[in-house]
């Protein structure tokens, strides 16, 4: 595979995440927003530099995508009563409830709509090497932090 092609490929995953997500509307938000709105619903009272490893963005990023939800009312951020450096992170239930939802969506529906020329079967092969490709990352990510 060519460095191009790869990038061509997370383009389209790119895509096909947003719809599985239904991040398509109004509210619509990009990828790295995304990915620390899935990290923070799932790790309540996330510091940032625990969201900062687990989604693999700058930490500067991070900081101000944080910074841009809190004062836009999304999250709330408040002093770790334990560590007065460390800030923790913490979504309202409602909406760490439809993140979690959106972010457990199949992808199934969005490959269809991302490539209706390909034959269901195709389709299916497409999600199971799109499923390899995620666990294989997932593992290194996992031996990494140890």
């Amino acid at each position: 595979m060519r460095a191009a092609d790869l990038h061509r490929l997370a383009r389209a995953v790119r895509e096909i995440a947003l719809l599985a997500t239904e991040n398509t509307g109004d509210d619509r938000v990009n990828p790295g927003e995304l990915a620390v709105l899935e990290d923070i619903a799932r790790n309540p009272g996330a510091t940032i530099g625990e969201i900062t490893r687990r989604t693999g963005l700058a930490q500067s990023l991070v900081s101000r995508i944080t910074l841009a939800m809190a004062d836009a009312g999304v999250i709330t951020m408040a002093g770790d009563g334990h560590d007065r450096r460390k800030v923790r992170v913490e979504l309202g239930s409602r909406t760490r409830a439809q993140i979690i939802r959106r972010a457990g969506n199949s992808i199934t529906g969005a490959l269809s709509m991302h490539a209706p020329a390909l034959t269901p079967d195709e389709r299916a092969e497409l999600e199971h090497h799109l499923g390899d490709a995620e666990r294989l990352l997932r593992v290194n990510a996992e031996r990494s932090d140890r």
